[in-house]
């Protein structure tokens, strides 16, 4: 066939005319535009633009990326993870919807170079997946497992194989037969039960934080049980694979050394460029990781050749497990591990690529593995009933070995459920081995059809399960009191004390001083560096107290919180007790590891910094966090004991308790008694801190007329007078708390009462007291900015009233009974 002039111009796909076929080498994967001009003689050879590779390929990547953000829209309200809109749009473009030689099939399924590009593209998103969440993995989960994480991961994996498989093959020896003969392999039931019964790490992690429940107790055991697991059975997977290829190769153990390992490509020299693989990972390429980090300076970012460097690495040892026999996603995988987790280097090379590969890869991953499942296959009663007995089989045996030995550690039986469904469920990993299967031949196409559905069932239900059994907040409900107004004279007290930014370091423990630690009257202060966690998949947290020395190889950047608070329990030796603590953890769960800590060690009050941060001259804010502020309001709405959110006005003129002992003056703090829970709690703490005689403490008491002329019937104004009678009691015996009351009618002549004193004191203490009603707050709801400061709090930080004092607003503790 000619084509004239214009045969260069020609360099596209292969064009089928009848039985005429015309191929052209080399191809043009890319077309010439949108509306290009016609330059060839015969019509019929112009090809439109999707006909070419890259163009069909970027409108599938659209067309998936739409139909899973649809379905994702409608289905998240709902508990289900983005997975299971992923299987949705696959099914949708598969063979059970959209049939053979119809054009949007043809369209999806092309023929020729496209087919492989398809295959190349989700092999790769495939590997990339894999290679990120090793590089999230943190390998020290598996030195820090305790026993009850090793026992369930084992139980749950190991022992439900080692039953599944006692069941299969002597009880269940007929299943997968008709009529004596059988119709399934046992390598497709092995690869059934044994995918059945894993739990992959990344499946969980995903799971887990699409749930937001990586922080929770339970979400913490169930990824150390499933790093556990993992391990555990990716040697066992190995193992099979090479005997597998034993099988197939018919070759004989007894003289595979002999021959194997030096002639033809044989599974004894793959096994051993197996074994090469992994030595050369960790005794060359891991240490280069550290090197590259060594060589990386503070705070600036990774070279991008090293990056560049490592994903040509993952690629290569990508086909080096494939020839190897071996999943593409095992040498990835492994690499991933080698990377050190967390800034500078697994951060950097998370965030340049998680976004795509999430977001976009992944999705078309599922479409075009899914694009052969075919429900019009499912007319054997004997195929379907064997696999869902496989399947149902496997679900009961892993579900009741992983909840008995949970049971067994103590576990509530609703924790143990939640816990196995966790274990239980089944994503990408599990898709993808069923589909690599299919690939190999090891499944048939109706078992693939039929476990891709109950993947499908698994993801849409267990999640919303979760959700309704397990709440990770009810562990935080206070059923006993834990606040400063119930303590016991002279009692120890206990303060969680949350670091944000340096800046914070020093106001923390200028209020901490405050508090009046002595030998009488200790102080406990656990501190607890908050840090976003990035290139990583489980939360850390690090006790600074329990580690000896800190590694070379791990930088969080808590050295200067370290310090600061040494010198501080140094300077109250005998009075404060300190220890230190960092959580990487992502911002939306970050109120988990507060609260959970503050639980663990029974504190009175956790202490937060306000999310705004102020010039030095204290007139300004240079710098507003919404992400501290959403922290902070959870926090406020779970704490398991009191709170106090501390703005810091960083005045030039305000001074600090030591420096007003050493100007022989003194600490200037005012708290303000409007009535409630939340007051009497900072009038508690007002009243320890008077005992210091650097700190100089006025309680303004605000009461109407109303009050005064009324005979005093109300239970909560009952208690009201009572500490205030105590506190007057106190200036009588020769305190250093001055009394002062207040008469004010209406919201207006607070603020006035505000506006005079405001720049009287150093520090303001307030009750949130959100939702009470008072005649002297009345109608400041509407202008109220900041509800998790209260009225008076929020009145007291408003550049209106022009105060530069720092405020600590208080909320008591919220019981539950």
């Amino acid at each position: 066939m000619e084509f004239g002039d214009d045969r260069n111009l020609y360099l596209r796909d292969t064009w089928r005319d009848a039985n005429m076929i015309c191929g052209v080498v080399p191809i043009n994967p890319s077309s010439n535009g949108l509306w290009p001009s016609q330059k060839l003689p015969d019509p019929i050879a112009n090809i439109e633009f999707w006909n070419y590779m890259f163009p069909h390929v970027e409108i599938i990547f659209l067309i998936v990326t739409v139909l899973w953000q649809f379905f994702h829209f409608f289905l998240k309200p709902l508990g289900m993870t983005r997975f299971t809109s992923h299987m949705i749009t696959g099914i949708l473009l598969s063979k059970s919807f959209l049939k053979e030689n119809t054009p949007a099939r043809n369209f999806f399924s092309s023929e020729d170079n496209k087919e492989t590009l398809f295959g190349l593209v989700g092999a790769c998103s495939y590997m990339m997946f894999w290679f990120l969440m090793g590089v999230k993995m943190d390998l020290g989960l598996i030195r820090s497992t305790g026993r009850k994480a090793i026992a369930i991961g084992l139980s749950s994996v190991l022992l439900s194989i080692m039953v599944c498989a006692f069941i299969f093959f002597f009880i269940l020896r007929d299943l997968g037969t008709k009529k004596g003969e059988p119709i399934m392999d046992p390598f497709e039931i092995i690869l059934i039960y044994l995918i059945q019964c894993l739990s992959s790490f990344p499946v969980i992690g995903n799971l887990l934080f699409e749930l937001k429940l990586q922080n929770s107790e339970l979400g913490r055991l169930a990824m150390s049980s499933a790093v556990i697991s993992d391990f555990s059975t990716s040697i066992l997977s190995s193992v099979l694979v090479f005997l597998k290829a034993l099988k197939d190769e018919r070759t004989r153990l007894g003289s595979v050394f002999i021959g194997d390992v030096i002639v033809g490509n044989r599974p004894m020299k793959r096994a051993g460029t197996v074994m090469f693989f992994v030595l050369f990972v960790i005794y060359i390429f891991r240490p280069l990781m550290f090197f590259i980090v060594k060589r990386t300076p503070s705070g600036r970012p990774v070279n991008k050749f090293y990056i560049y460097a490592i994903i040509i690495l993952v690629f290569g040892s990508a086909i080096l497990a494939d020839w190897c026999q071996q999943n593409i996603f095992i040498g990835p995988f492994i690499l991933g591990l080698a990377v050190p987790h967390g800034p500078p280097l697994g951060s950097a090379v998370v965030q340049k690529f998680e976004s795509v590969v999430f977001g976009t890869l992944l999705p078309f991953f599922v479409a075009t593995s899914a694009e052969e499942l075919d429900t019009s296959i499912l007319k054997s009663w004997i195929d379907l009933k064997s696999i869902s007995i496989i399947v149902s089989i496997s679900f009961v045996v892993k579900f009741a070995l992983t909840t008995i030995p949970a049971f067994l550690y103590g576990m509530p039986i609703n924790d143990c459920i939640a816990l196995s469904l966790i274990m239980s469920f089944k994503g990408i990993f599990e898709f993808g081995g069923y589909g690599y299967g299919y690939q190999r031949g090891t499944i048939r196409p109706v078992t693939f059809t039929v476990l891709s559905l109950y993947i499908l069932v698994n993801s849409a239900i267990i999640p919303p399960i979760l959700r309704r059994i397990y709440d990770p907040s009810r562990m935080y409900a206070g059923y006993e009191k834990r606040n400063m107004l119930h303590m016991k004279p002279n009692s120890e007290l206990r303060i969680l004390s949350c670091i944000y930014r340096t800046d914070d370091i020093r106001p923390m423990i200028n209020l901490l001083e405050a508090t009046c630690p002595s030998r009488e009257n200790p102080v406990a202060t656990y501190v607890l560096h908050l840090m976003e966690l990035v290139g990583q998949a489980s939360p850390v947290l690090i006790s600074h107290r329990l580690q000896t020395r800190k590694s070379e190889n791990t930088s969080y950047n808590s050295e200067n919180v370290v310090l600061s608070f040494e010198q501080f329990h140094k300077d109250y030796f005998g009075s404060v007790f300190v220890s230190t603590y960092t959580a990487l953890s992502i911002p939306k769960m970050m109120h988990g590891d507060i609260c959970m800590l503050a639980l663990n060690n029974t504190t009175s009050l956790i202490i937060l910094p306000f999310h705004q941060t102020w010039s030095a001259d204290g007139s300004a804010i240079v710098s507003d966090s919404k992400m501290i502020r959403k922290l902070n309001k959870s926090v406020i709405d779970l704490s398991p004991c009191s709170v106090g959110i501390f703005v810091y006005r960083s005045n030039i003129g305000r001074r600090t308790i030591k420096e007003t002992a050493i100007n022989f003056s003194s600490y200037q703090v005012c708290m303000l008694f409007l009535g409630g829970k939340d007051d009497r709690e900072a009038l508690t703490l007002a009243r320890r801190m008077a005992r210091d005689p650097r700190i100089n403490v006025t309680v303004v008491s605000l009461v109407s007329s109303e009050q005064n002329s009324k005979q005093i019937t109300d239970w909560d104004r009952m208690l009201d007078l009572e500490l205030l009678r105590d506190a007057k009691s106190s200036v009588v015996a020769g305190g250093h708390i001055a009394f002062s009351e207040e008469v004010v009618n209406d919201a207006s002549q607070t603020s006035e009462l505000l506006k005079s004193i405001a720049n009287e004191y150093e520090l303001f203490i307030v009750g949130r007291e959100k939702g009470r009603k008072s005649v002297f707050t009345e109608g400041l709801e509407e202008w109220s900015e900041l509800e998790e400061l209260g009225i008076i709090g929020d009145l007291l930080t408003s550049q209106d009233l022009n105060c530069q004092a720092s405020v600590l607003v208080i909320q008591q503790q919220q019981q539950m009974i």
